[in-house]
């Protein structure tokens, strides 16, 4: 037997053994990758629901958000007695919300409403852009209505004022009053002194109230050419609320 050979070969079988390093358990590093979860939104989106007035580019504008989530918002608007609907989106950033409303685009006033709030913030301020670009853009500020709790010796304001003047008519026809700020004037049209055509036609408006001031921004017409028309809350001989102005008076029509 060649001793040399064996001797090499016992040589070269200890240099690999040294070579190769056992790892135990304890040297395995297993890197555990922690599930990020989001930090849970407190913020009461409920705060933001209801109605905002503004002025308007010279006239009232009333935004309605009906429904407030951490994504989404709805709502509608009234302007002159336009009323679009109006569907976006909510970010919040800290104390900061931001809620971009859009209008359908179909009607070539309608653009994006951008409302910016601070916390429950009862007077956003907003942005108005056009979707079309040609009209200028609006900034306005807004402020929530709130409705004061009723009692029997309310004096009229802009909660309650359509609860006394909901259903009222002059000698040409009968005029609605919302309470979203809507007002809708409904009439029959004349061919003649004496032929009326069974075809009712409606005309809508905004009304606002300022102390016994109502005023309503009629949608363009023939029936009212001045567009906007101001009365004074007063009482007739029997005590009841009648609104005088414009040479007329509205009277309380009770169904």
């Amino acid at each position: 037997m060649n001793y040399k050979i064996v001797l090499f070969g016992f040589s070269i079988v200890a240099l690999m053994s040294c070579e190769e390093k056992i790892i135990t358990l304890e040297e395995i590093k297993i890197n555990k990758i922690e599930a990020e979860i989001p930090k849970e939104d407190n913020f009461d989106y409920d705060t933001l629901q209801g109605m905002y007035i503004g002025d308007f580019g010279g006239s009232d504008i009333r935004l309605i958000i009906n429904y407030v989530s951490h994504k989404n918002a709805i709502g509608y608007n009234i302007h002159k007695g336009l009323q679009r609907n109006l569907t976006g989106k909510v970010t919040r950033n800290g104390d900061s919300v931001l809620i971009v409303l859009n209008e359908p685009g179909d009607h070539k006033f309608d653009g994006v409403f951008t409302l910016f709030f601070i916390g429950n913030d009862q007077e956003p301020t907003g942005i108005w852009k056009s979707n079309s670009g040609k009209l200028e853009e609006r900034n306005y500020k807004l402020k929530k209505l709130v409705k004061p709790k009723k009692s029997s010796d309310d004096v009229i304001n802009f909660a309650n004022f359509a609860d006394y003047f909901s259903y009222l008519n002059d000698t040409i026809g009968d005029y609605f009053f919302k309470e979203d700020g809507l007002c809708i004037f409904e009439y029959y049209p004349f061919r003649d002194g004496e032929q009326r055509v069974e075809q009712m036609v409606e005309i809508r408006g905004s009304w606002s109230l300022d102390g016994k001031t109502v005023a309503i921004d009629w949608q363009p017409n023939k029936v009212f050419p001045k567009r906007k028309m101001i009365y004074e809350i007063t009482g007739d001989e029997y005590g009841e609320k009648i609104l005088e102005g414009n040479n007329h008076i509205l009277y309380t029509n009770y169904w």
